[in-house]
């Protein structure tokens, strides 16, 4: 008889094993999805912040070759006629450092952890 209450022990420990597996799997899957969907956030979160960081510097690009284009219109103009000459492109560089600025700011937005509710 020692035998059949060795073997009930035996299957009642192993019953209790595997309710616990299936507990720690559950919740081993269940974490995994979790950490899966933070990971997909932050991807996604760091691919628009790169995205946006090459648009600034595509835009700085575009001032630095404006740059030129100035020291060029500059060397051609007449003194009495520089303003006039220049104002296109001073425009231009602000329209420019005002994108520059709402990529900035968008930049920041995406840094910003969300209020929680």
């Amino acid at each position: 008889m020692a035998k059949n209450e060795e073997k009930k022990d035996f299957h009642v420990d192993m019953s209790k094993l595997v309710e616990q597996v299936k507990k720690n799997f559950h919740k081993l899957t269940s974490d995994a999805g979790t950490l899966a969907k933070q990971g997909e956030k932050e991807l996604v979160k760091a691919s628009s912040i790169g995205k946006l960081q090459l648009d600034i510097m595509g835009i700085n690009m575009q001032k630095e070759k404006l740059y030129y284009e100035i020291g060029k219109a500059i060397a051609t103009s007449r003194k009495e006629n520089m303003e006039k000459t220049l104002e296109p492109f001073m425009k231009k560089i602000r329209a420019f450092e005002t994108e520059i600025r709402k990529k900035k700011q968008e930049i920041s937005n995406i840094k910003k952890p969300k209020a929680t509710k």
